[in-house]
């Protein structure tokens, strides 16, 4: 077998059967996933003041949106493939980082996954009291029913999320023209929070920004299911500009029709009080888009995390039982029974826990994109890109910096105690990666040629020194945050901690644990470096490795 041919059947190995998806249905699953409408920037007008929170949703999507959905559209367009950025990953910087950016994103997408359907029935319960009971029946019936939905394929369930998404944006359209009509202040007035001052108002508010401005990547996952698979990165490209009018237009003109911008909040005056300046019944009517908005992005986040799980136990890095696909409608149905699974058993709790590393875990996820797309147009700048981002390396690397500084600044800024889950989950990949990599096989399986095993560590050549990166690199990361956090947290930190978790000095315990979890992984990179210098060399390597980062 031929290399390309070898590294075809890696990339590109697939059971998942094709369905027909229009652009226009893959731009509202994406919607969905990524916006589902402006749900949650009443909280970000709040803690900012109206004229940041429009400068922010003007802004972050060219530094922070763009980078990620231009490189995602430029190796979506070259590799079309069921796993997405995940095979990107793989095939621009190998299997330990493609293995690590995927598994961060389905652990992510698993802890996270309950959240929509508790959100969604928490806005229902505003119209209709349920008690507990009676809550958790109506969840697990929305669960099972997005399930089965699911378990039909990509054509049925995004004709359903592109109805939903379809009436969440009309509602927000309306909002949008009843808040022009009613014009009556001005929305950049006060520019800033004057409480919390310049610097406070936009720290206290970027992190929703960034949030309501991610996970354009996550639905690359889904391009192997489409017929015609540039859908996908052309529905990513789409739905920046659509997400970004769908934020700023209703906000803006909401703002100049009801004022009151301190007070604005999900239970106080919101888009729905703009809709009720012509409604009367706009409170109920707004608390049902909520619910169909959170229903259609749980649809999709089961489309799109239940393939990233497939296509990484097709290279047998999950258990294999998870790649089985359905005869009949050819869907990944044990990830997505799984998916549904642990939906139930999480729609019980609280995951406010459980998401701590969940930010830490998409930054590490960009960042690995960003890379390997560099890596990429330097390994083979030949390869067929129906789209390329214009200009050379100097253009790629002006789009994708601005991305990489606000990553940066948002796992610093993310709170101690999430920087800290952080840093200990990623670097805990390294020992999940051993674990499976020895039990399932990993690429090894599919192509031995292309990816041998090294006798003595009986992981992939290399893998000791990329282990070593990643503790280096959270290394000195937590090296700064010991630093930066008490100059960013300190004149609230020890009091919010000490609420928190119950005890006087948390904050204290957080940041020492930070300095201490860092001088561990020094030590850890240290001992990496040396036992990769010792029993994996380069120059006893094979010759013909696919990749070497």
């Amino acid at each position: 077998m031929s290399n390309s041919a070898q590294r075809a059947n890696t990339l590109d190995n697939s059971k998942i059967k094709a369905q027909d998806v229009s652009l226009f249905t893959f731009v509202f699953i994406a919607f969905s996933y990524c916006c589902g409408g402006c749900f949650g920037i009443e909280e970000l007008v709040a803690s900012s003041g109206p004229g940041l929170a429009l400068v922010i949703l003007l802004l972050l999507p060219f530094f922070w949106a763009a980078p990620q959905a231009l490189v995602a559209a430029e190796l979506g367009s070259a590799m079309p493939y069921t796993g997405g950025f995940y095979k990107w990953i793989q095939r621009g910087l190998g299997e330990f980082w493609g293995f690590t950016a995927g598994w961060c994103r389905v652990l992510g997408g698993y802890l996270g996954i309950a959240i929509p359907v508790v959100l969604g029935v928490d806005y229902l319960k505003m119209l209709v009291p349920m008690d507990d009971l009676q809550t958790y029946l109506f969840k697990a019936a929305l669960i099972i029913v997005f399930t089965v939905l699911n378990l039909r394929g990509i054509k049925e369930a995004g004709r359903v999320t592109t109805i939903l998404s379809l009436v969440v944006l009309a509602a927000f359209v309306f909002v949008a023209i009843v808040g022009f009509m009613h014009w009556n202040h001005n929305p950049v007035e006060p520019f800033f929070n004057e409480k919390a001052g310049p610097l406070g108002s936009f720290t206290e508010s970027i992190a929703i920004g960034l949030w309501v401005y991610s996970g354009f990547t996550s639905v690359s996952f889904l391009a192997g299911d489409c017929k015609d698979r540039s859908v996908a990165w052309k529905g990513i490209l789409i739905v920046i500009p659509l997400s970004m009018i769908l934020y700023i237009l209703p906000t803006m003109s909401g703002l100049a029709a009801v004022g009151q911008w301190e007070s604005w909040s999900a239970d106080s005056v919101n888009y729905a009080t703009v809709a009720g300046l012509v409604i009367p019944f706009a409170a109920s009517l707004f608390a049902i888009i909520a619910f169909i908005s959170q229903s259609a992005m749980f649809n999709t986040s089961i489309m799109a995390i239940s393939r990233g799980l497939y296509a990484i136990s097709e290279d047998h890095l999950a258990p294999k039982i998870l790649s089985k696909v359905s005869k009949s409608k050819g869907v990944p149905i044990a990830s997505i029974i799984t998916i549904g699974i642990f939906a139930l058993i999480g729609a019980q709790f609280s995951f406010g826990a459980l998401v701590t590393v969940k930010v830490t875990f998409l930054m590490v996820d960009y960042i690995l994109i960003w890379i390997s797309g560099f890596q990429l147009r330097i390994k083979e700048p030949d390869m067929e890109r129906p789209f390329k981002i214009p200009g050379g390396m100097g253009v790629y690397l002006l789009v994708v910096i601005p991305g990489f500084l606000v990553a940066f600044f948002a796992v610093l800024v993310n709170g101690a105690n999430y920087f800290w889950g952080g840093m200990v989950g990623i670097c805990l990949m390294s020992v999940l990666y051993i674990f499976i990599k020895r039990i399932c096989g990993g690429l090894t399986k599919i192509d031995s040629v292309g990816h041998p095993i090294n006798p003595v560590t009986k992981l992939a050549y290399g893998d000791l020194g990329r282990f070593a990166k990643m503790f280096g690199v959270f290394t000195v990361l937590g090296i700064i945050a010991y630093f930066f956090i008490p100059l960013y947290e300190g004149s609230w930190g020890p009091e919010y901690y000490a609420d928190k978790y119950g005890f006087a000095g948390a904050y204290d315990f957080i940041l020492q644990g930070i300095l201490y979890t860092s001088i561990a992984f020094a030590c850890i990179t240290i001992l990496l470096l040396i036992l990769d210098k010792v029993i994996d060399p380069k120059d006893k390597r094979p010759k013909n490795l696919k990749f070497g980062l």
